[in-house]
């Protein structure tokens, strides 16, 4: 099964997850490192409240925006 970038269409590899491309945190699809975004969200510890930064594609950052 070939897997391609949802934003360029690049083919990706499936063992190349972590070095060439992620997967976007919401939707669960395969982007390349080139097309994507990183979005924060504010986490409850323990003790402080901390900034947690997430790999989302294009579409779910401007849907949270």
């Amino acid at each position: 099964m070939e897997m391609k970038c949802k934003t360029c269409g690049r083919a990706l590899k499936t063992e190349d997850e972590g070095i060439i491309w992620r997967r976007c945190e919401i939707c669960k699809t395969p982007v390349c490192f080139n097309d994507i975004h990183y979005m924060g969200t504010k986490v409850k510890g323990l003790y402080k409240d901390y900034i947690m930064v997430i790999p989302v594609c294009e579409d779910e950052l401007k849907r949270k925006k």
